[in-house]
């Protein structure tokens, strides 16, 4: 799952993941050690873990991280400790996960006036 942004410009990383209800806790921490391995990356200016207000039967989450340059994130994800945790992740027996990640760049962007 390595990115190929190709971008020099700053990127924001949106990953939407999908848990049944009763393993969304469990999915917090063991996502938590995967984002503190990239926090340590260079490039890296911050992340956040959003979680809707009422769940449905499926706990959903969204991650955005938010990277200098592409480059940076390119070369983020070539970290072999976080392939590993990223690999723990999805193969721990105890979390049912689906995920789909993508790399963004911002095209309009607004501010109080």
């Amino acid at each position: 799952m390595e990115s190929k942004t190709g971008v020099d410009g700053p990127v924001t990383v949106i990953k939407s993941y999908t848990v049944p209800v009763d393993e969304a806790d469990y999915f917090v921490e063991v996502y938590q050690e995967n984002a503190r391995i990239m926090s340590t990356q260079p490039g890296f200016l911050r992340s956040r873990l959003h979680r809707p207000l009422a769940d449905a039967p499926e706990a959903r989450f969204v991650h955005i991280a938010e990277w200098t340059s592409g480059t940076a994130l390119d070369k983020a994800t070539g970290n072999p400790e976080w392939h590993a945790s990223l690999r723990r992740m999805f193969d721990d027996p105890g979390l049912h996960i689906t995920s789909e990640p993508a790399s963004y760049r911002v095209v309009v962007e607004l501010h109080p006036s």
